[in-house]
């Protein structure tokens, strides 16, 4: 396992490293002062997830982002500092996966990028399933390994994404408000503001419908919030129907 921190603060990436030593040792832990030399690591070490701070000192976080987006899919998590929720926004509507906020626990940040990890390995079963051919857009959740596919797609939904989409689904024909939503899903940010909830949605949206912009199954309930209203089965009962 390759992880990329992009990091100009060479405390933080200490700090990384030492936690590393004792939580995730088989990990290797490769890191750029600033976005150039990220971006050449990125091409060539590969790594499989990328942690990247906004604030460089030769460019935006934001173009490396959107560069490495530009010819990569890695697994990214972006550093913001408490407060600026714009960025947070931004960097989400622009390819990351999650964010962490500084200052920030490394030991949470670990488990941050194990849940990522996690999520986007397939086990054999739904790799089997993500090889068969189907025009069903049918929705499976695997509840025990927090997989989501639909039809024979694996999607890659990061933790936040599945925390959100789980929350609406046990709570299906029902409104869930955007307080509840950010309280539950997003509890470092301010609940009176639910833009962080609003870009989950939209890029659930992308993954579960097929014409985001006319929802079937995460339906807006006025300014209140969002009911979800489509069906799903089990990974297990997807994958009979598929090969039926």
């Amino acid at each position: 396992m390759k992880i990329l921190i992009i990091e100009d603060d060479p405390k933080v990436i200490e700090i990384m490293a030492r936690t590393l030593e004792t939580k995730w040792y088989e990990v290797n832990l490769l890191s750029a002062p600033n976005g150039n030399e990220g971006l050449e690591l990125t091409k060539k070490e590969l790594p499989d997830i990328i942690i990247l701070d906004l604030k460089l000192p030769d460019m935006d976080g934001f173009e490396v982002l959107r560069q490495i987006r530009s010819f990569s899919d890695v697994l990214l998590i972006i550093l913001t500092a408490r407060g600026e929720e714009d960025s947070r926004i931004r960097g989400l509507q622009e390819g990351a996966d999650d964010y962490i906020i500084k200052p920030f626990s490394a030991s949470e940040l670990v488990a941050r990028m194990k849940s990522l990890i996690r999520r986007m390995e397939m086990t054999e079963t739904t790799a089997a399933v993500a090889r068969k051919p189907s025009t069903s857009r049918s929705l499976g959740i695997d509840f025990e390994s927090q997989e989501v596919s639909v039809g024979s797609k694996l999607l890659k939904l990061g933790p936040r994404s599945y925390e959100l989409l789980y929350l609406l689904v046990t709570n299906a024909g029902e409104v869930v408000s955007k307080q509840v939503l950010m309280k539950k899903v997003f509890p470092e940010n301010d609940e009176s503001n639910p833009q962080i909830a609003e870009v989950y949605i939209n890029k659930l949206r992308e993954q579960l419908e097929e014409y985001p912009n006319e929802p079937k199954m995460i339906l807006n309930e006025g300014t209140t919030g969002y009911k979800f209203v489509g069906s799903y089965s089990t990974v297990r009962e997807a994958l009979k129907e598929i090969e039926s």
